[in-house]
């Protein structure tokens, strides 16, 4: 029931948004700036706390999506849609989608969660430009680095799985609404952990130092997609297939390892940018 009440929540607060905008629901994102959080230098953190406040990196993990219905032009910042006979992603096939229905897809090049994460590092990185983009341009990061993990937000077919239907532990209905790949992956699975959001960021915690997956913290965002591409690919069902306790126990550390990586990439990405810069307060009030 808890899991349930919990998909019917997130379809309710997303309605009027096209599905596949979503990656790891709040719970997911939340979780990966719990990780940068507690990873991030001295330096990084203060100029984080100059920008958000009294914010944090969990607080404003969910801000990208709660901004869609006013600003509809990102909408497909958050996914790339890398064809699954494709060999891995190419920004001319996959960051152009011009679309008759939405004027602003006809003159975006960007379109896509790749070059978006290299385009607001680059805002965040310049204190020439306003206090206000460098904070909107770190919020974005912190969402869009938890997006390309999402490994069905790397893939074109059926929506990215929101058109795959599918049982989710033994019902065809999550809350008021049919079931789908990409919604397993973005809550179902994270759900049926059972864990809390602190016992879910200790669990992660022991991976990371077990695994040592702090080594595997760096490559690009083009790497980012093309590794969640190819595992969306492995975890793939066809409509109508099952999101079971097999598939929870063959594939959950994935899931893991996904918003473990997410994390420690994200901290990398803020500290390369704010690690070694001066004060910032020279350019916040502009």
């Amino acid at each position: 029931m808890n899991r349930m009440k919990k998909c019917a929540a997130i379809f309710l607060s997303l309605i009027l948004l096209p599905a596949v905008s979503v990656a790891w629901g709040p719970e997911g994102h939340r979780i990966i700036g719990d990780i940068a959080r507690g990873r991030l230098t001295a330096t990084a953190r203060l100029h984080v706390k100059e920008l958000l406040g009294d914010d944090d990196l969990a607080v404003v993990a969910v801000w990208a999506d709660d901004i869609k219905g006013d600003r509809p032009e990102t909408y497909g910042w958050h996914f790339v849609d890398i064809p699954k006979d494709a060999s891995g992603f190419s920004e001319a096939r996959d960051c152009y989608r011009p679309d008759e229905k939405h004027a602003y897809s006809l003159e975006d090049h960007h379109n896509c969660v790749v070059d978006r994460i290299t385009i607001f590092k680059q805002v965040l990185a310049d204190t020439g430009t306003s206090r206000q983009n460098r904070i909107e341009a770190l919020k974005f990061l912190v969402h869009f680095v938890g997006d390309v993990h999402q490994p069905m937000h790397a893939i074109g077919e059926a929506r990215g799985g929101n058109a795959i239907h599918v049982i989710e532990f033994g019902s065809p209905e999550c809350g008021k609404y049919p079931c789908n790949l990409h919604l397993a992956w973005d809550v179902g699975l994270i759900g049926h952990t059972g864990l809390s959001e602190r016992q879910y960021v200790s669990r992660l915690d022991h991976l990371i130092a077990s695994r040592r997956l702090a080594t595997a913290a760096n490559a690009a965002p083009a790497d980012w997609a093309n590794q969640s591409f190819q595992l969306a690919k492995k975890v793939w069902v066809n409509d109508g297939g099952a999101v079971d306790e097999s598939y929870f126990k063959n594939d959950i550390a994935i899931v893991d390892q996904r918003l473990a990586l997410a994390g420690l990439r994200l901290a990398a990405l803020i500290n390369h940018v704010l690690g070694n810069q001066g004060d910032l307060v020279h350019g916040a009030n502009k």
